[in-house]
């Protein structure tokens, strides 16, 4: 990657608050911008909840038609 590139790179990161830049003479430190990140895995988390349950949800209503289909006589195919 030329080093234009990766200014482009890094300065869209910079915008969206994902890093923060400092430049001491010719030499430009990148570090990580936190802060920004907590309120990604806030977002992320949320998510892995909601699918997390909705998954359970769909556990239990295949064991139930498992069950179901057991007591109903008819045989399983596994």
């Amino acid at each position: 990657m030329t080093l234009t590139g990766m200014k482009k790179h890094v300065g869209v990161l910079e915008q969206a608050g994902l890093v923060r830049t400092q430049k001491v003479g010719r030499v430009r430190t990148c570090k990580l911008g936190r802060s920004r990140l907590a309120e990604e895995t806030a977002w992320i988390e949320e998510y892995r909840r909601l699918w997390a349950s909705r998954f359970d949800g769909l556990d239990q209503i295949v064991e139930e038609l498992k069950l179901r289909e057991t007591s109903d006589g008819r045989r399983q195919t596994e």
